[in-house]
């Protein structure tokens, strides 16, 4: 791979779309302190590893296999942005997350479900007693989630304005009735589609 491809794929595909999300890993990161991370259905978005030091991703995306292939540049890449002082690992995991994987269970801080569908079911196993599931109901993760023994709903993420909040009072925890087909995910603006991210995101405990 091309000495700036990584750069330049990362900024095609989230910087140029404004969908890197920065700020929804930062607040978790914040408030809820977690360090290890599953993040299956990935494609080729790094930017939790900015926030998290060990992520592990997992996509059959060409792009994805692609793109970590040059693993030392995707390291660099990552190093170059990262929020922590610690040393970044990542792992990328060329599989349909759907099939058992060479991960150990109970292992993880944070399992990151959000626009592939059925990650919290068949995922879940890899994240640690009192680890955290974030997920949306774009595939309606969220209500698999919420119906669910094994998972808590502890919070709700929004954005308001260029921040995201978390909100944890139980009363303020929205209803899990959010079907995708009405959401308006891409706008137009002057330099093309970008996305918007007028989205609710949900954050479930393990127990």
């Amino acid at each position: 791979m091309a000495k700036n491809s990584v750069s330049d794929l990362y900024k095609k595909y989230f910087c140029d779309m404004q969908f890197e999300r920065s700020g929804l890993f930062k607040v978790i990161q914040q408030n809820y302190h977690c360090t290890t991370v599953l993040y299956p259905g990935s494609s080729i978005h790094i930017t939790p590893s900015f926030y998290f030091p060990h992520v592990v991703y997992i996509d059959t995306n060409e792009v994805a296999q692609k793109f970590f292939a040059d693993s030392e540049a995707v390291l660099n890449f990552v190093s170059s942005h990262k929020k922590y002082k610690q040393s970044s690992f990542l792992r990328f995991i060329n599989q349909d997350f759907t099939n058992a994987f060479p991960i150990k269970e109970n292992s993880f801080d944070l399992l990151i479900a959000l626009f592939a569908g059925g990650i919290s079911c068949a995922c879940k196993k890899y994240l640690k007693t009192g680890g955290i599931l974030l997920t949306n109901n774009h595939h309606n993760d969220a209500s698999e989630a919420a119906h669910d023994d094994e998972f808590q709903l502890i919070s709700r993420v929004f954005r308001k304005g260029a921040v995201y909040q978390i909100c944890e009072k139980k009363n303020d925890v929205i209803p899990l009735i959010n079907p995708a087909a009405k959401k308006v995910y891409l706008k137009r603006s002057n330099s093309g589609l970008v996305y918007t991210d007028n989205e609710d995101y949900f954050l479930f405990k393990k127990s």
